[in-house]
């Protein structure tokens, strides 16, 4: 719910029903099927028979006191059916209070009611049956309480935004997801997608209840895809109670078939990119065939992947010549199919489609979201293991990747994004993964080479991070072609234009340059000269008007200073792994520099201060002595360039950023020394993530009252 600025905006009811709801099928008139309910005895008294009055009254237990909503439905769904016998029922509600929905990951998400195919419907009503969260939809959470009652309505809400974020993030066939929520006699609304998570006015189902009518009918008939299931994508259940869910997705006209899960915690965030990224086969190819696919959703003023890979190529041809584009080429990853994703003829967006083309209304009123300590409530989904330093840093439920580019956080507003899916020819090892550090130092070193011809054509990244810098062993997979460095996300890479205001940040926090997370120059340098004379600064009584903050080629290369020092820190050598004091010292130092509290001068002064890059001053092991010292090198390089280019901010000078050649050299030199090449990495042991793991949470404790004001940027 911080995520959400913790507040949703609350949609007029009517306006939800048009742009939001499954529309009613055909020959369906919601005041007949009330009246005829009257005439039936399911309405006695303007109520519903089946449940008391005033539910806040009863002292009985909520989900003995709302039982009675599943008898409501079958009646009004029977109802239905009379006004058009054609009608084939898809969906129905079951309640299932206090039973855990299983999932292949961990979830403790447990609805009070949801709706689901008629199939697993059936299958739930034999004892001891547990819901799925792959057919869950429409989740249901019950509280006697009026809205009004503070503790019941922020519990309330907590336990229906988290089902609904659980089912975003654990099953990749939805495109969106709906929820209820019921106080008393007040039925409310939800909804969300990957451009926004909001709510309805709530209605009172007691004295309103062709509402109700409305809703269970919508739901009850709607196609698996106006429920939010991608046509697009089919699981593949297991042959063995073991076994994992494979998915079959189409590309184009092609399909390929999931064989293992790359990524996919970014999916963890209701609304935003949610991208997911597979290793696959085709279907129709070699068993043994094998692509990477990449599935997200793109905000729609956006260019998509392909078409940015294909404009930067055309622009460092045209700007630096056949060579420097066949350089770029070699280490970029090699798209082989890609598409706007489509249902029917219409591109599967969230506003145009999903939202059936609707503005939220300006004028509204917002809902408040609490954010509750509920430390049994965890959000993450993505592979967790010991070689992978991404899982050595943070704990709980925080966001490992925080794309600050991505204004959906910040905002209660429906953001535009198109589905889109893409898929890559080279499988290639993650600095994250990568076991040897010679490889490292080589993908690092590729990498640099073609942002050399990337920067001179005044583009610039803006996303490196060491989970789109890969190294490709074409060797091991028996491949024609070079073992060579990659890059890949070029989705925010864009051309370096004068602007008048401060660009929007965009990047991966651990490897974002401290001057893009604080989102202004750092390096000022003043000459001597100016401090000859202070009449030149204070007599003339002149501003200087500095130019908005800008992205530059700089800030791309202090990614790549970052993935090797972050991957120091949190990677040992095999044969010399740390010693536990060592350890200690270790993690505290790393928790200083990779840490999502805006640590920004911690990391600026990291950089500045290159003599401190030291064996003894970093605590890392000996054995990473030579790389150090390239670290070292690099740094005082980069910084230079910072210098020299912030000197004087209104001048239009190129020359501080042609550091690339040097960079290049520098890593080369650990690329090619035997000693590197013999190191082979591994992930820092558990006890040592544990330390950080302490260290993070003393941390928050000391600062969460500074957290709590301190607004989302």
């Amino acid at each position: 719910m911080s995520e959400l600025s913790e507040q949703v905006p609350e949609v007029p009811l009517d306006w939800y029903f048009e742009h939001l709801l499954p529309p009613l099928p055909a020959g369906i008139d919601t005041e007949e099927i009330v009246t005829s309910l009257k005439e039936s005895g399911v309405i006695t008294n303007n109520k519903w028979a089946a449940i008391v009055e005033h539910p806040r009254l009863d002292k009985r237990h909520e989900d003995d006191v709302y039982a009675g909503l599943e008898e409501i439905f079958k009646d009004i769904i029977a109802a239905g059916k009379t006004q058009n016998s054609e009608l084939e029922q898809q969906f129905a509600l079951k309640l299932t209070p206090g039973v855990e929905a299983t999932s292949e990951r961990d979830s403790t998400t447990k609805p009070d009611g949801h709706f689901t195919s008629l199939e697993e419907a059936a299958r739930l009503e034999r004892a001891g049956e547990k819901p799925s969260v792959y057919n869950v939809w429409d989740s249901h959470e019950f509280k006697k309480d009026n809205e009004g009652v503070t503790h019941a309505m922020d519990k309330c809400v907590s336990q229906l935004v988290y089902d609904m974020q659980q089912i975003m993030a654990l099953d990749p066939c939805r495109r969106f997801t709906f929820g209820t929520s019921i106080m008393n006699r007040s039925f409310r609304l939800w909804f969300c997608c990957r451009g926004a998570f909001l709510t309805a006015k709530p209605f009172d189902f007691m004295s309103e209840p062709e509402k109700l009518v409305h809703v269970f009918i919508s739901l009850a008939f709607a196609s698996r895809t106006d429920a939010g299931w991608d046509p697009s994508m089919a699981c593949i259940l297991p042959a063995s109670p073991t076994g994992k869910r494979q998915y079959k997705i189409r590309v184009g006209d092609k399909a390929y078939i999931t064989t293992k899960m790359l990524s996919d915690n970014a999916a963890d965030s209701p609304i935003g990119r949610a991208t997911r990224v597979w290793l696959v086969r085709d279907e129709d190819g070699p068993s043994d065939s094998r692509y990477v696919l990449k599935d997200v959703w793109v905000d729609s003023e956006r260019q998509t992947e392909d078409e940015i890979r294909s404009a930067l190529l055309k622009d460092v041809e045209e700007k630096c010549g056949s060579d420097a584009r066949a350089i770029v080429e070699k280490h970029l990853l090699t798209p082989v199919a890609f598409e706007k994703l489509h249902i029917g003829a219409i591109v599967d967006d969230t506003t145009q489609l999903i939202m059936r083309g609707g503005s939220i209304p300006k004028t509204l009123d917002h809902l408040k979201l609490i954010v509750l300590q509920q430390s049994g409530l965890s959000t993450r989904s993505q592979v967790s293991n010991t070689e992978n330093p991404v899982d050595a840093v943070f704990s709980g439920t925080r966001a490992r990747y925080f794309r600050y580019g991505d204004t959906a956080r910040c905002s209660s507003r429906a953001t535009s994004r198109f589905h889109y899916r893409i898929v890559f020819l080279e499988c290639a090892t993650t600095m994250y993964d990568e076991k040897h550090l010679g490889n490292v130092l080589g993908a690092l070193t590729d990498v640099t080479e073609a942002l050399r011809w990337i920067h001179k054509s005044h583009w610039v990244h803006r996303d490196i991070s060491g989970g789109n810098v890969y190294w490709y062993n074409c060797k091991a997979k028996v491949l024609n072609g070079e073992n060579r460095g990659l890059l890949g996300d070029l989705e925010f890479a864009k051309v370096r234009t004068p602007s008048a205001t401060h660009e929007v940040r965009t990047g991966t926090f651990n490897f974002m340059a401290s001057e893009v997370i604080a989102g202004r120059y750092l390096v000022r340098f003043t000459s001597n000269s100016d401090l000859e004379d202070p009449a030149q600064i204070i007599g003339t009584g002149s501003i200087v008007n500095l130019p908005p903050f800008a992205f530059n080629p700089l800030h791309d290369m202090e990614s790549i200073w970052w993935i090797l020092v972050y991957l120091l820190y949190f990677k040992d050598d095999k044969q010399n792994v740390a010693d536990a004091d060592l350890a200690d010292t270790r993690a505290v130092k790393a928790l200083k520099l990779f840490n999502q509290e805006g640590q920004t001068l911690d990391r600026q002064q990291f950089l500045q201060n290159s003599d401190e890059l030291t064996v003894e001053r970093t605590c890392l092991p000996l054995s990473f002595k030579f790389v150090i010292a390239i670290a070292r090198a690099f740094a005082a390089k980069l910084h230079a360039g910072y210098r020299k280019f912030e000197a004087n901010l209104t001048l239009v000078d190129e020359r501080p950023f042609e550091i690339h050649d040097y960079l290049v050299k520098a890593l080369g030199l650990g690329r090619d020394n035997p000693e590197v090449n013999s190191i082979e990495l591994v992930g820092v042991t558990r006890p040592q993530k544990r330390k950080i793991d302490d260290a993070e949470s003393c941390c928050n404790d000391d600062t969460s009252n500074k957290k709590k004001a301190r607004k989302n940027d």
